[in-house]
Formats: structure tokens, C-alpha cells, sequence
């Protein structure tokens, strides 16, 4: 065999191994991984908090949005919010056990309104549960108040159910009291309802829809609240995606919410709650893969 043919024959075997290896990379990259993952390609350093609040959502979680799910990430499931939504431990038992197991490794909470509420979820939820949200908005149940000592009772009250149930309390207060955003200008220090609860999640939805100057000071004012109490556990703040096909008032379109999202990067948060609905979940998909591509 001369030369010329050799050379050809050495050509033609790196062709073939090249080609092999592109398909074992590119069959491992969609691979489900096996800890609960869907084989992302995210790279954002965000993990990430998916509310669900029907059926159809969590199955949702469960195709479509499988791709995008990392076993750092964690699930909320919401029954009993806002009021005259009934309360089912039903479905949060049974999204639970489904979540469970497509996702082994996910921390999966639960979020209801009202302190009765709380209590029968606190009590009633399977081991499934790593705690339950504290849904608190002015106007949805007889104990919500703008009055702030009332309102840190209540966490209070909240967080010893949650203790006695051997389970993690989470506040879920509205946002608009972080800068007086339609509240006559009433604002809520909310290290202070931190440190009646085990976590805290903010409703910032409403200045991430007003827009980035507004989301960003509301950021900025919670994060210097906790640092002025020194507290060693950081805020979760919350974007909802939506467009003109969904019913959510501070829906937001995936760019709005990616920036929102970069705005957390940069302040060095580590994670973000996303609120959304059935009608928004391909604008939801272009915030997950666009923030991929802008990390």
C-alpha cells in the first residue's frame, strides 16, 4: 500500500471515530440525568423555585419543562391560595408523590393562604413536604394586614405550627411594602419577618413588571434590610413570567424576566422564584433557555 493510500485510509478512520463521538456526546447530553435532572444545558448560576398550582401545571414540570429542571431546584405547590381557591391535600399529596418521583433529589414545598389553612397543611402533608409558604397579601384572608406588628404575629404564629410539625416555615409576603408601591406609602422591614421564619420568599413580581430601576431598588432595599440585622440567610425574590395570554397582572415577557434575573446574579443571589401559568409556558421556556444563553 503507497502512501497516497494509507493517508486515505487513515483519513477515512478519524472520520468514522469524530462521527461516533458526536453521537455519544449528543445521546448523553439529552439523557434525563439520574439524580432528577432533565440533562440541562443551563449554565445560569441561578437555581431555580417552580411555583405549580394545578394538575396541569406539575405535569408541565414533568415534560416540558423536564429539560430545564436541576436537582438544586425546588418545587412549590399551591392549594388554598388565593382565598375561595379550596384547599385540597389531596392534589399537594399526590403532586408531590409524582414530582418525587421524576425528581428524587428536589426539595418540594408547600403554599397556602390563611392560618388555618397553614395548620391543616402543616399537619396533613406527606414526608414528601420539606415545609410549607406562607401566603401573606392584604386582602385575602380576614388576618392580613398592613399593620406590621400584626403581621409579624402572624409569621410568628405560622412559624411555631410549622416547628411543631417538624417542618420549615416560609413567608411569602407581598412585595408592594418594600418601597410603598400602592400602600400609602406604609413600608415593611422584612429582616424582620425573616427572622420569624425559617426562609423568605418576597413577591417582587410587581417591580420587576414595573421595570429594572424599580426591581432593582426593591432588591437593594431588602438586601440592606438584612444586612442591617446581620442575617446570615439571603431573600428569594420572585419574577412572573407571562404575556398577553395569561391572566397574571405582573406577568412579564422572558426578556424583562431574564434581565430581572441578571439583576439577582449581579447582586450575588443565588436563586429565584418563578411564578407563571398554563398560558405563559412558552414564554417560560424562552426564559429558561435564554437565560442559558445569556450566563
Amino acid at each position: 500500500m503507497d502512501a497516497r493510500v494509507r493517508r486515505r485510509y487513515a483519513l477515512v478512520a478519524l472520520v468514522a471515530a469524530v462521527a461516533v463521538a458526536l453521537v455519544v456526546v449528543v445521546a448523553t447530553y439529552g439523557t434525563p440525568s439520574p439524580s432528577g435532572g432533565g440533562g440541562t444545558t443551563r449554565t445560569s448560576p441561578l437555581a431555580f423555585t417552580f411555583a405549580a398550582n394545578s394538575s396541569a401545571e406539575v405535569q408541565t414540570l414533568l415534560t416540558t419543562l423536564r429539560p430545564y429542571v436541576l436537582p438544586g431546584d425546588a418545587f412549590d405547590l399551591v392549594s388554598g391560595s388565593p382565598e375561595g381557591v379550596p384547599l385540597s391535600l389531596t392534589n399537594l399529596n399526590r403532586w408531590a408523590a409524582e414530582l418525587r418521583s421524576a425528581y428524587p433529589s428536589n426539595a418540594i414545598y408547600a403554599h397556602t393562604a390563611g392560618v388555618a389553612n397553614y395548620a391543616t397543611v402543616a399537619a396533613g402533608v406527606s414526608s414528601d413536604f420539606a415545609g410549607v409558604l406562607y401566603d401573606y397579601e392584604p386582602g385575602f384572608e380576614p388576618e392580613f394586614t398592613y399593620n406590621f406588628t400584626q403581621t409579624l404575629s402572624d409569621f410568628a404564629n405560622v412559624s411555631a405550627i410549622a416547628r411543631a410539625h417538624g417542618i420549615k416555615s416560609v413567608g411569602y409576603p407581598i412585595g408592594r411594602p418594600i418601597l410603598g408601591n400602592g400602600t400609602g406609602g406604609i413600608r415593611w422591614d422584612y429582616a424582620a419577618l425573616a427572622g420569624e421564619m425559617d426562609q423568605l420568599v418576597v413577591q417582587s413580581q410587581t417591580y420587576c413588571h414595573a421595570g429594572m430601576s424599580a426591581f432593582a431598588d426593591a432588591v437593594e432595599t431588602v438586601q440592606a434590610q438584612y444586612a442591617a440585622e446581620d442575617l446570615p440567610a439571603v431573600p428569594e425574590f420572585q419574577v412572573t413570567i407571562g404575556n398577553a395570554t395569561t391572566s397574571l397582572p405582573n406577568g412579564v415577557t422572558s426578556s424583562t424576566g431574564i434581565a430581572c434575573a441578571d439583576a439577582l446574579v449581579a447582586r450575588g443571589l443565588p436563586s429565584v422564584y418563578v411564578w407563571w401559568d398554563e398560558g405563559g409556558v412558552a414564554e417560560l421556556v424562552q426564559f429558561l433557555a435564554g437565560l442559558e444563553s445569556s450566563s
